[in-house]
């Protein structure tokens, strides 16, 4: 029997792998380790078999891709020598043909194949592309692959020392494949299997490199003590108001840390990136506005943790929200300048453009603000406003709203902080609209619940009206009038009572609540909701004072008048006061953004109610004077027989004068209590009526006239024109038919002749234009001229 072999001999020291040294080191640190060869050596021999099969693996796909490159090489060599035979078969055909005939029929050939020729050309031509194409993009999948399969196998042996730059070789295939993609999409968007099949397979490399990254990025972060404690003795100062400090690890890493972090961090920017890029040419042709924009991942991984760790600081202080927002801002304010000075240039050098690393902090926080308000803070408010109802409950309704208001007022001062720390460094956001409004702003909570806006803007009405309420029914707010109350535009006092001051000053603060909420559609709800119900509460109030007044005296005393007056005027100034508002940018913009396509000012149905208000009341006060004139004059119209009586002495009538006296009294005093244009209406309208009512009386009621007759007449009307010449310089021009019907008169008989009086063109020469011809025969034959 032969004896056994003896082992091959063991390797000098000098000639191990530097890497099976280490490897040896670590597992025989010493005799007592040696009991565990058994183990080490199963753990080789495991890891050997993961490696042999990945040769493997990359064996059978090498072959599968020389197999596929060596079928489309001959697919196209068999293409290129049939398209060679037809070329010869032509060549042939063309040289072989005699006669005429035969070169006939060859120029006809020629012209048939030619076009066929062309296309099978263009179409090898194009396979020829496609192979390259499919060849190059199979290849830089199958380098994604590799890599990301590296990455996954250098994880499970612990050795994360090359994974960034793994990550980063991966990165730089995929964007070579996207370069590649975006011009097969440009130029042969027929390809559309090709792009699927691409797409598929890097989708699926990119749900394994993302997270990796993503979970390393998030061990460095651990490494360097973030998030930071926000419980330390410095911090707990909060609750005393003083100032707290938290350190930043951001400031603090240095060396290797500091060189991993941004390699990490850049490694995320570039997946993003990238993904970016690819959605765009997937969605190429789709209008989808900002929708790609996603919120920057690295910032993402410093805001959850952080903003997880400051929850359970919020959670204690649900009856302190004032300490909730302190927190909030702190963290914004204390971490925003290494946003700029540290992740800023790393985002630039990524060439991630659009994103601002102080943007995404602050609007990651205010994100992170808003959802903890919408979840724990609101609903508790909520359900203290609807328990204060009850007989049992542990506060009254007006504790209730002022709670809510606090929490609002919060808000918006959280809001315009941490706004300020924006535009103080003159940073402005990438896209202003509403969408990137919201994602700075905690009042987007109404955003995504209207019902809790509504709840806001009822508390915010009933308060107002509450406070105006006793402002309303003082006299003394009515009788006094605002002071310098003059329009911008021109000179005109309105005259409007003091209570007009109170109430516009409600409104803007109203408007004003309304500014910060980050949304145009909103912003027009909550002032719907809450402003435009108080000026019908106004202009209800309003109406019933006149109506109070006029049923008491029938607007025929002094003091219904002026009450009736002060409601006008303060008609007509809110009128013009909301009118100037609508011109305004802010209520523009809500007019553009109408959801039902008016267009209107969002005040336009409370102009329309005032107007019709005023106008109403201005035609009662008109008919008041009116109707008291008529009843005044009317034995002066009566009397018939003074029309034809000589006059002796002036010619003027004593009763038309008291009437006329009446008139006076009665327009003066309104002109010292209505605003002057109203008093415009007031007193143009009156002439109107008397011109009417003087017309019906004696020109048109078949009065005969005399010479005498038409020289009182002519001093009666004398009289009225000096009445309301002071308002006007030509009287006369507002009582046109009393003023024709006159020059009728005087129009000497001789003049007349046989005049036809449908005859416009005489009507003209006279100056008759408010007379029809049948009014102006009857005055011309109620004319008595002496013999």
């Amino acid at each position: 029997m032969e004896a056994a072999a003896p082992p091959p001999p063991l390797p000098l020291l000098p000639d191990f792998n530097p890497g099976v040294r280490r490897f040896l080191d670590a597992r025989f640190s010493s005799a007592a380790d040696l009991a565990t060869a058994a183990d080490v050596e199963a753990e080789i021999r495991g890891r050997c078999a993961e490696l042999e099969a990945l040769v493997s693996d990359l064996s059978v796909r090498i072959l599968e891709a020389a197999t596929a490159y060596s079928s489309c090489r001959e697919a196209a060599g068999s293409a290129l020598r049939g398209v060679g035979d037809e070329l010869r078969a032509l060549k042939a055909s063309i040289s072989s043909g005699a006669g005429e005939e035969v070169e006939g029929e060859t120029e006809q050939m020629q012209f048939e194949q030619l076009p066929a020729l062309a296309s099978e050309v263009a179409r090898m031509e194009m396979v020829r592309e496609y192979a390259e194409m499919a060849l190059k993009l199979d290849s830089l999948v199958g380098d994604v692959e590799d890599a990301v399969s590296s990455s996954v196998t250098g994880k499970l042996k612990s050795v994360g020392n090359n994974s960034e730059r793994t990550h980063h070789s991966a990165i730089g295939y995929l964007r070579n494949i996207e370069d590649l993609l975006a011009l097969v999409t440009t130029t042969r968007p027929q390809w559309t299997h090709l792009l699927s099949a691409v797409d598929h397979r890097v989708d699926r490399s990119l749900a394994i490199l993302r997270p990796q990254a993503i979970v390393d990025h998030r061990a460095l972060l651990s490494s360097l003590g973030w998030p930071p404690s926000l419980s330390g003795s410095k911090f707990s100062s909060i609750d005393s108001g003083k100032q707290a400090e938290i350190v930043n690890p951001l400031f603090s890493m240095t060396g290797d840390l500091k060189s991993k972090y941004s390699e990490s961090f850049l490694s995320l920017c570039n997946l993003q990136e990238l993904q970016k890029r690819r959605k765009a040419r997937q969605l190429k042709g789709h209008n989808l506005g900002n929708q790609l924009r996603q919120p920057l991942w690295v910032i993402e991984e410093l805001v959850n943790p952080i903003s997880a760790a400051a929850q359970r600081h919020f959670s204690k202080w649900d009856e302190k929200p004032e300490f909730v927002f302190a927190l909030a801002y702190k963290m914004i304010r204390d971490f925003v300048d290494s946003m700029d000075e540290i992740l800023q240039p790393l985002v630039d050098k990524a060439k991630l453009i659009g994103y601002s690393c102080r943007e995404e902090w602050i609007s990651g926080l205010v994100i992170a603000l808003s959802t903890y308000l919408a979840k724990e803070i609101f609903p508790k408010q909520i359900e203290l406003l609807q328990e204060s109802s009850s007989s049992d409950a542990g506060c009254t309704p007006y504790q209730a709203r002022v709670s809510w208001l606090s929490l609002v007022d919060l808000m918006i001062s959280f809001d315009k902080r941490t706004q300020d720390l924006m535009s103080g460094t003159g940073l402005l956001l990438t896209v202003k609209d509403d969408e990137n409004w919201q994602r700075i702003s905690v009042l987007s909570v109404f955003c995504d619940r209207a019902d809790w806006l509504e709840v806001w803007a009822e508390i915010e009405r009933q308060e107002t009206v509450d406070k105006l309420k006793s402002a309303m029914e003082s006299e003394k707010n009515w009788s006094a009038r605002i002071e310098g109350a003059m329009v911008e535009y021109e000179s005109d006092d309105y005259k409007s009572p003091a209570i007009t001051t109170a109430v516009q000053q409600s409104l803007s603060l109203l408007i004003d609540r309304a500014r910060p909420i980050p949304s145009v559609t909103l912003r027009a709800e909550f002032i719907r909701l809450s402003a435009s119900p108080i000026i019908s509460e106004f202009l209800g109030y309003m109406l019933r004072r006149c109506q109070e007044a006029e049923g008491l005296t029938a607007l025929a005393d002094d003091s219904a008048l002026l009450k009736v007056s002060q409601s006008i005027n303060a008609a007509r100034y809110f009128e013009s006061t909301l009118t100037e508002w609508c011109e305004d940018v802010f209520f523009i913009e809500m007019e553009n953004s109408s959801a039902n396509g008016e267009g209107d000012c969002i005040f336009q149905q409370e102009i329309n109610h005032l107007k019709e208000f005023r106008v109403e009341w201005v035609d009662k006060i008109t008919t008041v004077i009116l109707r008291a004139f008529d009843s005044r004059s009317r034995d002066y119209l009566k009397n018939k027989r003074q029309w034809l009586e000589k006059s002796e002495g002036p010619a003027v009538s004593r009763a038309f004068v008291e009437c006329l006296d009446y008139m006076q009294g009665q327009l003066s005093k309104l002109e010292g209590g209505l605003n002057p244009r109203d008093f415009v209406t007031v007193w143009r309208s009156v002439a109107s009526g008397v011109d009417q009512l003087l017309f019906a009386g004696i020109l048109a009621g078949g009065t005969k006239i005399s010479c005498g007759g038409v020289q009182k007449l002519e001093g009666d009307l004398s009289v009225l024109f000096a009445v309301f010449s002071a308002w006007c310089r030509r009287p006369e021009g507002f009582f046109p038919r009393m003023s024709e019907g006159l020059r009728l008169l005087k129009v000497d008989k001789q003049q007349l002749g046989d005049v036809v009086f449908t005859d416009e063109s005489w009507l003209r020469q006279h100056g008759i234009r408010h007379l029809t011809a049948a009014e102006t025969e009857k005055i011309i034959k109620n004319r008595v001229h002496e013999a």
